[in-house]
């Protein structure tokens, strides 16, 4: 039985976002997958949202480039849902498969360039009211960090969870709502690949 290689590791963003829309266009109206999950429509509109933050990003600004990531990350998340359901659908037929725009596992396919996990994160009070210090250690093939904080411990409920980015292994990150209880994470950016979050931690803000 022929397995699904969703195959976007290593491709630089415009390529992903190329790839991707090949995939929704193979797939449109393909007797093979009539039900596609997630839709069509929603693995377009991730697409389009990454290219918008791509173009916008390549000014290099930290900000700008970790919302990039940020969309990309979600993009594939789409992408990774769609493979699943191909290699349902399919039932391992590699024809099939293939006419859905993703291609089939053959050697295995080792990923350069992704951040290892950060670890060892520690919180303290900031300089003024409402500011927490963030440490942490160094991620393997990290460039860039991205800190998120939460009141929730599963991070649900938030709409605005990014809190800072950093080329360095702490910042101050503020805006924080005076004696209520943070959770905090941290996850690295590699050349290619994002990196998985940090475990949480928590504080609550002076």
């Amino acid at each position: 039985m022929a397995k699904v290689k969703i195959g976007f590791s290593g491709l630089s963003v415009p390529e992903q976002i190329e790839r991707a829309r090949s995939i929704v266009t193979k797939m449109t109206g393909n007797a093979s997958y009539t039900t596609p999950s997630p839709a069509l429509a929603v693995v377009t509109a991730a697409v389009n949202a990454l290219e918008t933050a791509y173009n916008l990003s390549r000014n290099r600004d930290t900000e700008k480039v970790a919302a990039m990531v940020l969309r990309r990350k979600e993009m594939l998340f789409q992408i990774n849902q769609e493979g699943a359901y191909v290699q349902e659908a399919s039932e391992g037929d590699a024809e099939k498969i293939l006419s859905s725009g993703f291609s089939i596992v053959g050697t295995k396919t080792v990923h350069p360039d992704i951040a290892g996990e950060v670890h060892n994160v520690q919180l303290n009070d900031g300089s003024n009211s409402g500011k927490v210090r963030v440490d942490f250690d160094k991620a393997s093939d990290a460039v860039i960090y991205v800190i998120e904080a939460s009141k929730f411990a599963d991070f649900s409920g938030d709409e605005e969870l990014l809190k800072g980015v950093t080329t360095k292994t702490h910042k101050e990150i503020s805006g924080l709502t005076v004696g209520t209880k943070y959770w905090v994470r941290v996850f690295g950016l590699g050349k290619e690949e994002v990196g998985p979050y940090s475990e949480p931690v928590s504080i609550i803000v002076r």
